[in-house]
């Protein structure tokens, strides 16, 4: 039996009680409403399911969207003033971060469009500006632009000139031997920038047509200043990329999946779903491409045409990564060391003995730097006694649980391999046409 997001209960993925009911009457709500689908007749919240809903947009880096959406929808006066505060709060602080960021980098955009050197916009800032219905919908870590790799040097001089570093920086040829950005530029009050010249790094294997890239890309102004973005085809493109295969969905992959939505909407019109597809195989993704739509398609129920999914090659494996990326991106990750999970897995004394002893009674070097001790103390051996003595109390609860692989551990450990499976079919996936 499937709940209203087509998955297991969350009993049968070791979560139980209250904690489990009130997941997932949040996430039905939000749901609905992620997906455009809510009305009057859905379950009404409790506070602290309200307050579990905010979590989980804090949690998937939804806050400002979730503020509009509920703000906007049937809910509205039923959301207790804490949640509706706390996500104003959010969406107010991402409008005014998103406003400074176009104002920063349009100023430097047009110092460089001065010296003959276009701009394309990447991820966070493309969206927000020019995808999302307002920026303060989409929050955005730093910001990320691409020049022609011919371009790239004198780009990097003019951001040197106008106070951003560090310095001295790295040797521009041997960095971008391995990567698709220069070394970070930061500078005081201003946003750290990632200066590309690919969206890709050289050295994975996705044979990325840059000519084409800027060839297909779109005029746009930011706020004044001439940019490009990336047509609605290579955008999505780049989004699989990025969620599956970057960040192996544990990265806000939520999140990702609600761009791919918001851009698919945005531009169903006009997407040219055949050139996409035979862009994918092109480059060697189309794994990525079809996990991806398929995720947003079921979690979301984005309109993505039936035949996309017949022209993107794609193997049974892909279909598993689907079934176990909705259960990863939905249940939520359980704050634990991970040497708590590592003795949950072992199977023997001896191991669990080995653990507990790695762990508790670490070199003398690191013990000292761990505690900020001078080296050579004998006071170490003191601190070895107040380690031992912290695990048996601060944390013998997860060291119970770990130990007799109770039923909230047992989820915490099939959620780890789950991430391991992720990561090993991201790593695995073929990269040619799969025909």
């Amino acid at each position: 039996m499937k709940d209203v997001l087509g998955n297991p209960p969350t009993e049968e993925a070791g979560w139980e009680g209250q904690e489990a009911q009130d997941l997932r009457a949040a996430q039905q709500v939000w749901i609905a409403h992620l997906r455009g689908e809510a009305h009057a007749s859905l379950p009404s919240l409790t506070d602290r399911q309200w307050s579990c809903l905010a979590d989980e947009a804090v949690r998937h880096r939804l806050q400002g969207l979730t503020y509009r959406l509920l703000a906007d929808g049937p809910f509205a006066d039923a959301v207790p003033g804490l949640v509706r505060d706390k996500l104003r709060s959010s969406y107010v602080n991402i409008a005014s971060r998103n406003a400074l960021l176009f104002r920063q980098t349009a100023q430097m955009i047009k110092e460089l469009s001065a010296r003959d050197i276009p701009v394309m916009l990447l991820k966070g800032m493309h969206l927000s500006r020019f995808v999302y219905a307002e920026p303060a919908l989409r929050s955005m870590a730093d910001v990320d632009i691409m020049v022609r790799r011919e371009k790239l040097a004198e780009a990097e001089q003019v951001y040197l000139g106008h106070g951003f570093g560090p310095l001295p920086r790295p040797n521009l040829e041997e960095f971008c031997a391995w990567s698709n950005h220069l070394a970070r530029l930061t500078k005081p009050g201003a946003p750290v920038v990632e200066l590309h010249w690919s969206i890709e790094k050289p050295t994975n294997p996705f044979p990325i047509d840059l000519d084409g890239l800027w060839a297909r890309s779109r005029t746009a102004a930011l706020e004044g200043a001439p940019v490009r973005i990336l047509s609605p085809e290579d955008l999505l493109l780049h989004l699989a990329l990025h969620g599956f295969y970057h960040h192996r969905l544990d990265h806000a992959a939520l999140k990702a999946l609600v761009d791919v939505n918001t851009v698919i909407a945005k531009h169903e019109s006009d997407i040219d779903w055949q050139g996409l597809t035979e862009r994918a195989r092109a480059w060697g993704i189309s794994g990525f491409v079809y996990t991806m739509f398929r995720l947003t398609t079921e979690i979301l129920r984005t309109p993505i045409p039936p035949s996309v999914f017949f022209s993107l090659p794609h193997q049974s494996e892909d279909d598993d990564v689907v079934e176990l990326g909705r259960r990863y991106i939905l249940l939520p990750r359980l704050d634990i060391p991970k040497v708590y999970v590592e003795l949950a897995k072992s199977e023997t004394f001896r191991q669990r003995s080995m653990i507990i002893l790695r762990n508790v009674f670490l070199s003398r070097a690191r013990m000292e730097r761990v505690y900020e001790l001078r080296a050579g103390t004998p006071l170490v051996y003191l601190y070895y006694g107040l380690r031992l003595a912290k695990l048996l109390t601060s944390r013998s609860i997860e060291l119970f649980r770990a130990l007799y692989l109770t039923r909230g551990m047992r989820s915490t450990v099939d959620r780890e391999e789950e991430r391991l499976r992720i990561r090993k079919w991201a790593n695995d996936a073929p990269r040619d046409d799969r025909d």
